[in-house]
């Protein structure tokens, strides 16, 4: 049995979903369907998540929601309408608006991911599953007991379901999202819950790139990468795959594979516990990124005997409501790092702070930071590499301010200037691919 979920792109208007109900009927053993909301077309270029975000905005602001409520139904209906699938969708729509002024807002949101399985299961001639029957969390994160006997009870019932992503329910029977990209979540949950074969997670991409494609040209897929590797990269951003969603199918060691709903037969990219590297020639897996860092690094002589420091310092940022990641530099020194975010202006307050509260020697401020990472299990093999990489840098005149290299010695980040972070991917890339061909591991 098979686990398949897809994504906004592929839900996006009539043409994608009979897709889908062709991916569907070509492989019997995909019985659980999970549907993100419907998703960005040519004609409509605005996500369902995003037209009810508006729709929220208006309402609380106090003003006319009938306009964008009306494009929310139309879009549903038309869908309907253009399948000619007897479905009665008008009265769920009722509902909503009958209770768009008292409802929370993860209700609100998750109305698109609710409308959009009722109408795929209604498609496929599938049983809808509302996602708060079988997706149930409690104080402290998701109850997979409670789950697994909600959903096998169902399952001994119906052999096939179609399950909305992105929300679950609370003990108080309250709807809860996950976070943005949380069918993803689903999809990884349901596959553990049920101990399925296979997870699919289907897409608008032909698999796994090992660089964005908006930076190198014709980036080479990944036929194949570790649950570890996956994380490394998803947690830099490679924006495929959510990171939360590799814990549910990586406890059960559940195959994953990422496919193209515009092109079943493409290969895609298969996720698997382990894999024999023996005859893999390439010297990276991946590379992704992140722009828009600041480093703040402090100095203080034998700083790494003063913890109570290091304490305070944590405690003005946590104060500011900053989440930093921070790794040692030395005997008197530790960097600090944190995303820029407009939406928090409290960094500058943070840093004069720490400036006259925290009896530093010195402290180093670096803006406009971008975080590169080179994800390859051959680093644990081969310390080198990471020399090998500074040098193709270094090469380039790349100036580079920062070298990462810890945990699951899996991936190095390198921190260059914002200005330097499309040229030091396609940089590590060309490199690697060369190295790769030329010189074999």
């Amino acid at each position: 049995m098979k686990v398949v979920k897809f994504g906004g792109s592929s839900v996006a208007d009539v043409k994608q979903f009979r897709k889908v109900k062709a991916i569907i009927q070509a492989d019997n053993r995909r019985q659980v369907v999970v549907v993100s909301a419907i998703g960005k077309s040519l004609q409509q270029p605005i996500k369902m998540t995003d037209m009810l975000i508006e729709l929220e905005r208006a309402r609380d602001l106090g003003e006319d929601i009938n306009e964008i409520f009306e494009s929310i139904s139309e879009r549903f209906l038309k869908i309907r309408d253009d399948l000619k699938i007897g479905l009665v969708l008008e009265k769920d729509l009722l509902e909503i608006k009958d209770n768009l002024f008292t409802c929370s807002h993860d209700y609100l949101i998750s109305r698109g991911e609710y409308l959009t399985a009722k109408l795929m299961a209604k498609y496929l001639g599938y049983k809808f599953v509302d996602a708060s029957l079988v997706m149930i969390f409690k104080e402290n994160g998701f109850d997979y007991g409670a789950s697994k006997r909600a959903l096998l009870k169902i399952r001994s019932k119906y052999q096939n379901i179609v399950v909305p992503g992105f929300y679950g329910v609370q003990i108080d029977k309250s709807i809860q999202l996950m976070a943005r990209g949380g069918s993803d979540i689903s999809g990884a949950i349901l596959a553990n819950l049920l101990d399925a074969k296979l997870y699919e997670n289907w897409t608008d991409v032909s698999g796994i790139l090992m660089a964005d494609p908006r930076i190198v040209d014709h980036s080479q897929k990944i036929d194949i990468l570790s649950y570890e590797e996956l994380q490394e990269l998803s947690y830099m951003g490679i924006g495929v795959f959510q990171e939360e969603a590799i814990l549910p199918v990586r406890k059960k060691q559940i195959p994953t594979k990422i496919l193209n709903t515009n092109d079943p037969k493409a290969s895609g990219t298969l996720v698997v516990g382990s894999i024999d590297r023996q005859i893999e020639k390439r010297i990276i897996t991946g590379i992704a990124g992140k722009k828009n860092y600041t480093v703040i690094t402090i100095k203080k002589y034998q700083l790494n005997r003063h913890i109570e420091i290091l304490q305070q310092v944590l405690s003005i940022l946590q104060k500011h409501h900053i989440v930093a990641s921070y790794v040692p530099s030395g005997n008197d020194g530790f960097s600090f790092l944190c995303q820029q975010d407009s939406s928090n202006p409290n960094l500058e307050s943070a840093i004069s702070n720490l400036r006259n509260s925290c009896n530093l020697d010195k402290i180093i401020i670096n803006k406009n930071i971008a975080l590169v990472a080179a994800v390859s299990w051959q680093l644990s093999q081969r310390p080198s590499l990471a020399g090998k990489i500074l040098d193709f840098l270094d090469n380039s005149r790349i100036n580079v301010k920062l070298v990462i290299q810890e945990g699951s010695n899996m991936k190095v980040i390198f921190g260059v200037n914002d200005a330097d972070y499309e040229r030091t991917i396609v940089k590590i890339y060309q490199e690697a691919e060369f190295y790769k061909l030329s010189k074999p591991a």
